[in-house]
């Protein structure tokens, strides 16, 4: 992966010490996150999810209060920010935007971006500035609540697509494939299916398998091109956020890699991608948020690939 430095050329930050129960406007070092890094020695909790991943990514709606757990020093250059009771309390400002927050303890930093959602109506809205969405199933999936329709989206602008929302995994390679080439693109990222992705890439390379990412081949889907490919379904993981269609491409030509060594490209090699997703599940919950794991077999369009996601309970096919 390309090297990322993470710093905010002469700008004076606001920096909080764990220990100090309100903010000061204090001359800080602003703070980078090594480029080699996929992990730190501390853990980031938020919005349901606990990480300890050097990049990661939360979303919230303008105006709200972000609560953070963290027992590390916190840099902020925007929004407002309190050390209440030992958790951080991040509000966000009242317009969309992407905004950075810098964690640091014993010389370690992570980076958690946060995206103030651009507000969308179920129902009512069927597109933000022209980009089609379309209508979500107002009565969700067995009453759960990750199969609530969303309230708002991420505003991907020009430019923002090679945003680092996890170490090895970029804003862009999840926007949905509908209108190719137009400026206004909306989705939506879960933190939870991030974990998961990075947890599979380190055990890849661990295994062998040498990848600087994952092909993301289908990630965040709207409604309407999810119903305008042919898919009937209304509860499909796509929708939210949490789900990605993957294999490893190290080799750049455009189908999975040969992982068992027979010297072909079959559903095996997505087999083993996902035996190894399993084994995961058992072995690491901490890094393993509940959630499906999937294998198709290759046709005439796409080789064979593994499906990622995080939909609270266990799913396997």
């Amino acid at each position: 992966m390309n090297p990322v430095h993470f710093a905010i050329a002469a700008l004076t930050g606001l920096f909080v010490s764990q220990n100090t129960p309100t903010s000061e406007n204090i001359p800080f070092e602003t703070p980078q996150v090594r480029a080699d890094a996929t992990r730190v020695g501390f853990r980031i909790e938020f919005a349901g999810v606990s990480s300890d991943l050097a990049i990661n990514s939360a979303t919230i709606m303008p105006g709200e209060t972000l609560t953070i757990s963290a027992d590390a020093n916190l840099f902020a250059v925007s929004g407002v920010t309190e050390n209440i009771d030992g958790e951080w309390h991040w509000k966000a400002p009242d317009t969309p935007g992407h905004h950075e927050l810098y964690f640091q303890r014993n010389g370690e930093t992570a980076l958690l971006n946060v995206f103030v959602l651009t507000p969308f109506e179920n129902g009512r809205d069927d597109d933000l500035s022209g980009y089609r969405i379309g209508e979500y199933n107002p009565n969700p999936l067995r009453g759960l609540e990750r199969y609530v329709p969303p309230t708002g989206f991420i505003h991907m602008e020009p430019g923002m697509e090679d945003i680092q929302i996890a170490p090895h995994f970029r804003l862009g390679q999840f926007i949905c494939k509908q209108q190719p080439g137009f400026e206004n693109v909306f989705l939506m990222v879960d933190p939870s299916m991030l974990l998961k992705l990075e947890t599979l890439l380190e055990a890849a390379n661990d295994r062998g398998w040498e990848a600087d990412t994952f092909f993301v081949m289908s990630g965040f889907r709207t409604p309407f091109y999810n119903a305008a490919i042919g898919n009937t379904t209304t509860s499909s993981r796509h929708l939210f956020g949490d789900a990605a269609d993957i294999y490893i491409d190290h080799d750049q030509d455009g189908v999975m890699d040969d992982l068992d060594g027979d010297g072909r490209v079959t559903r095996d090699d997505a087999v083993a991608l996902a035996s190894l997703a399993g084994e995961i599940a058992e072995a690491d919950p901490s890094n393993w948020p509940n959630g499906g794991i999937g294998i198709y077999n290759a046709n005439a369009v796409h080789g064979p690939f593994v499906h990622i996601d995080a939909r609270g309970y266990r799913a396997r096919w």
